[in-house]
């Protein structure tokens, strides 16, 4: 009988104990999002032009696997000045997916034609808004996602800036 007596309060503790945790512990189901910050990976440089004259360089992450695609700028928290984001695009549709969903920071999107030419700068894009559809002329060849109100500050021109880029 003693050894009993000894037991049943230990496994009396410890169930206190473990539902005291779970009580106290109340924010173990947040979001994990919210909680991710995605480093920057420098995959390549890219050059933005004018009449061939560069008016930016600035360093890239690459987007072209369909994760990559999917994810893009989500969970960062900032992006430094001169960096950005370039998704290859697989088909002329694909740029409508992009989404600002789980997004932190405001961003300028540059929209880019088969011949490396801007044909679109969506400016300003808020985290977490929808971005609303765009029937561009051109087919999108690639997206360049930087930091909002970059493209003014750069120059960036619809129609005339070209960019040029070069992996690691």
């Amino acid at each position: 009988m003693k050894k009993i007596n000894i037991f049943f309060p230990l496994i009396m503790c410890f169930f206190i104990n473990f539902s005291e945790r779970i009580y106290d512990n109340s924010d173990m189901f947040l979001d994990i999002g919210s909680l991710l910050e995605i480093e920057f990976i420098k995959d390549g440089v890219l050059y933005l032009k004018n009449n061939n004259n560069v008016i930016k360089k600035i360093d890239i992450e690459l987007a072209d696997l369909d994760t990559e695609k999917k994810n893009g700028l989500k969970y960062r928290s900032f992006l430094k000045e001169s960096r950005g984001m370039l998704f290859f695009l697989k088909n002329k549709e694909e740029y409508k997916k992009i989404d600002m969903k789980d997004m932190r920071i405001s961003l300028d999107i540059v929209y880019i034609n088969q011949f490396d030419t801007v044909v679109f700068v969506n400016k300003y894009v808020n985290p977490m808004k929808n971005i609303e559809n765009l029937n561009l002329d051109s087919p999108i060849k690639y997206i360049l996602e930087i930091n909002a109100g970059m493209s003014t500050k750069w120059g960036i021109k619809e129609g005339v800036t070209k960019i040029t880029w070069m992996m690691n």
